[in-house]
């Protein structure tokens, strides 16, 4: 097997700008992709928005919209309840 060879979707992760997610203290909380997928920082993500922090997107300065990451959750409970 070769060792080198990857798959397409691995090159297609590697093309993807990684954004990073900061409080507001400047403390990398979490990253994300360009398309805003959750790549890393589950957890203090979810602590972080548990607690009410203000997150930004580092590189705009822009507040992050937490729904986009949590919107599945919470729909996916109400339905298997």
């Amino acid at each position: 097997m070769d060792v080198h060879h990857r798959g397409g979707a691995d090159r297609a992760l590697d093309r993807r700008q990684h954004m990073i997610i900061v409080d507001e203290d400047g403390e990398i909380i979490a990253t994300a992709s360009d398309d805003h997928t959750l790549i890393g920082g589950h957890h203090r993500l979810a602590v972080a928005a548990s607690l009410g922090k203000k997150l930004f997107w580092r590189h705009t300065g822009e507040p992050v919209k937490l729904d986009n990451f949590f919107k599945h959750y919470g729909s996916s409970l109400r339905h298997s309840a």
